[in-house]
C-alpha cells in the first residue's frame, strides 16, 4: 500500500511539472528532413526515408521507402519522445520515446532451382511493432538538427509465401530488431 502511495505522489509530481510529456529538446514549429536507417535482423538493409514533424502533434514521423531487383519495401514510424535535456550550451541533446512502426514487403520475380527445374517464388509481408526510441541530437543553428537514433522493436509479421512447384504458404511470425536511423532536420 505505501508503494502505491508513493507512486502516486510521485507522478502527481511530475504531470503538475508541465514538462513530463513536453518536448524539452526539439525546436516548435514544422521539422522536415531526410533520414537514412539500417536494420540488424536478418541480414540488416539499409533504407532511405523522410522525416517530419508538424507543431500540432507531438509525433516525429518516418517515412520510408526501399527497394531493388524484384522487390519493394513501404513502411512508416511515429514516435512520441518522453523524455530528453540539452546540454554543451544547448546545442546537444538526449531523447528517449516510444513509437510504433509499420511496413509492407513485396518480393516477385525470383527464381528458385528445384529437381532440375527453374521455379518462380514470390512472397508478401506486413508487419505491426512497437519500438523504443533513443538518440542524440545536434542543433548548432536554431532551424538546422542533426540526430542519430538507435531504435529496438519488437513486432509481429504476416507472411505469404508462393512458389509455382508446390502450394503456397503463409503464417504469422514474432521478431526483434535493433534499427539504427542517422537524419538532418530543418525546424521552420
Amino acid at each position: 500500500m505505501g508503494k502505491k502511495i508513493l507512486l502516486a505522489v510521485v507522478l502527481a509530481a511530475v504531470l503538475t511539472t508541465g514538462k513530463a510529456f513536453a518536448n524539452p529538446v526539439h525546436p516548435d514549429g514544422w521539422g522536415i528532413g531526410i533520414v537514412g536507417g539500417i536494420g540488424w535482423s536478418n541480414g540488416g538493409v539499409g533504407t532511405a526515408g523522410l522525416s517530419l514533424k508538424a507543431p500540432a502533434l507531438p509525433i516525429f514521423w518516418g517515412i520510408w521507402l526501399e527497394g531493388g531487383n524484384h522487390w519493394m519495401h513501404i513502411g512508416a514510424t511515429g514516435d512520441y519522445h518522453l523524455l530528453g535535456s540539452m546540454f554543451f550550451e544547448d546545442m546537444l541533446g538526449w531523447f528517449f520515446g516510444i513509437g510504433g512502426s509499420i511496413g509492407f514487403t513485396s518480393w516477385e520475380g525470383g527464381t528458385v532451382l528445384h529437381n532440375e527445374r527453374l521455379y518462380t517464388r514470390s512472397w508478401t509481408r506486413f508487419g505491426l511493432g512497437v519500438r523504443a526510441p533513443i538518440g542524440l541530437t545536434f542543433q548548432p543553428i536554431d532551424f538546422l538538427e542533426l540526430f542519430i537514433t538507435a531504435a529496438p522493436a519488437f513486432g509481429v509479421r504476416f507472411y505469404s509465401n508462393s512458389h509455382d512447384w508446390d502450394d503456397s504458404y503463409s503464417g504469422v511470425g514474432f521478431g526483434f530488431r535493433i534499427g539504427g536511423e542517422l537524419g538532418l532536420r530543418f525546424w521552420f
